[in-house]
């Protein structure tokens, strides 16, 4: 508790509207996720191409926000929840991270996980964690063409 409390003494301004817009992505993002239809969040999955790719950003600082804001939610947010606050905060800024979603087999149940790329580089998980998953394939405008009903 008292090094939650020191550090959060230590955010600067800049870092608590960070940390702000975090929380209330992640509120959005559940809230379409939960009780609007697939069709609106939809678009969400889709990647874009990075424009720039030797860009620099807080990439540090945006996953530490999501991460805190995820820590201290009402509701236990998904990886999936998690991933698409942290892309659309990205994109935010001009920058198109990739979502990669995953699945492995844990005997007879299968677990899926989601997690954001930035030109190879996992941004909000451990690339031990995620090298245990068979990732599907980045959805993209083109790859979901064919899937109407989608």
């Amino acid at each position: 508790m008292r090094h939650k409390l020191k550090r959060a003494c230590s955010l600067s301004v800049k870092e608590w509207g960070t940390l702000a817009e975090a929380w209330l992505t992640l509120a959005w993002v559940d809230f379409v996720i939960s009780f609007l239809p697939y069709h609106w969040w939809k678009p969400w999955l889709i990647n874009q191409p990075n424009a720039e790719p030797h860009q620099t950003a807080p990439f540090e600082q945006l996953v530490w926000s999501v991460d805190a804001a995820a820590n201290h939610h009402p509701r236990k947010p998904t990886c999936l929840r998690r991933s698409l606050t942290l892309k659309r905060m990205l994109q935010r800024r001009n920058i198109s991270a990739t979502l990669h979603i995953g699945i492995k087999r844990n005997g007879v149940k299968v677990d899926a996980h989601a997690w954001v790329e930035y030109n190879g580089f996992v941004l909000n998980d451990s690339t031990d964690v995620v090298a245990n998953y068979s990732q599907f394939s980045p959805l993209t405008t083109e790859s979901l063409q064919g899937f109407q009903g989608l």
